[in-house]
């Protein structure tokens, strides 16, 4: 099997990105969850790096055209439940500022130094 520059490129920085969700999970700054969903995703970049043709196999099998048709709508479900995701813990923030201000409205100007 001859690599191509561009797929030890592509190879190397999946790798890198595997390693930086391992060390980030072990420094307990990503939770189990984005631990389990980021490390199979850059495993997954790997290997596909690795073996393209993968791609135009698993595509055919689930009735998709070309594998890079199945590569793009596994990026696009991606990008979208991120979005997703992102927006619920938005909106979640939201509420407890909004929490955290009306608490200390309530409380008045003690707590705060005089001027």
């Amino acid at each position: 099997m001859m690599l191509t520059a561009a797929q030890v490129f592509l190879f190397t920085l999946a790798v890198l990105a595997l390693i930086l969700v391992i060390r980030r999970y072990r420094q307990k700054r990503i939770g189990t969850l984005l631990f389990f969903l980021w490390l199979p995703l850059w495993g997954g970049v790997a290997v596909v790096i690795l073996f393209p043709e993968i791609t135009v196999l698993i595509a055919r099998l689930l009735g998709i055209g070309r594998g890079a048709d199945l590569v793009l709508y596994l990026g696009l479900l991606l990008v979208f439940y991120l979005l997703f995701k992102v927006g619920l813990r938005m909106e979640r923030m939201d509420k407890e500022i909004t929490y955290i201000v009306r608490t200390l409205a309530l409380r008045g100007d003690e707590d705060h130094p005089q001027k």
